[in-house]
C-alpha cells in the first residue's frame, strides 16, 4: 500500500459508523483496522453468549 486512504476512512467512520471526526482521529491505526474489518457476517452464537455470561455474570441489583 503506497498511501493510507485517510479521507475515505474518515468518510466511512462518520457516515457509516456514526463516529465524530475527533473520535476517528483519536483512534490508533490498529483499532481502526479492527473496527472497519469485514468479518464475513459472523454472529454471536448461543454457545458463545452462554460462555460470556459465565465469564461476566450480571451483578445483582440492590
Amino acid at each position: 500500500m503506497d498511501e493510507w486512504p485517510f479521507d475515505l476512512w474518515l468518510k466511512y467512520a462518520v457516515k457509516a459508523l456514526g463516529l465524530s471526526p475527533s473520535e476517528f482521529w483519536a483512534m490508533s491505526i490498529s483499532d481502526w483496522l479492527c473496527l472497519s474489518a469485514h468479518d464475513g457476517g459472523r454472529v454471536l452464537t448461543r454457545q458463545h453468549l452462554e460462555h460470556l455470561m459465565q465469564i461476566f455474570p450480571d451483578k445483582a441489583l440492590k
